[in-house]
């Protein structure tokens, strides 16, 4: 499966570490939002991961109906599809709070490891320190 490559958004499998790394830039319309997360689930299924780089760092504005698709819909994909940890690269200011609140939204994300990072290296290297059979 290629990866997706676009001026607002990225989706790119790395086979050494069997993990995804997806992120977006600026804005993106909901329907954009919902395309791109979408080519990252089925990214996901195909090569069966159980471990995502979700890099939220670069996001100005979330579109209504974000934090509902996430929790409702999104997030209860990737736990079906066997994601078991998903590592968050988020804005190191105020806009912290509020991207937190988008990734955090309902009950399936409460079911995946999650951790929060600065920097994607960081957020994979903690990702790597998961044996393949548990996550």
């Amino acid at each position: 499966m290629e990866n997706f490559i676009t001026e607002k958004a990225y989706v790119v499998y790395i086979p050494a570490q069997k993990l995804i790394y997806f992120g977006c830039q600026g804005f993106l319309a909901y329907e954009e939002l919902v395309h791109v997360t979408e080519y990252a689930y089925k990214m996901i299924q195909f090569y069966k991961l159980s471990k995502c780089v979700i890099n939220l760092q670069e996001v100005s504005l979330y579109p209504p109906g974000t934090r509902e698709y996430f929790g409702n819909i999104w997030y209860g994909k990737l736990l079906a599809a066997g994601i078991r940890r998903i590592a968050f690269v988020v804005p190191i200011d105020v806009f912290n709070k509020s991207c937190k609140a988008i990734v955090n939204a309902g009950t399936f994300i409460k079911s995946i490891g999650r951790e929060y990072f600065a920097d994607e290296t960081s957020a994979g290297e903690w990702l790597n320190t998961c044996p393949d059979f548990y996550c």
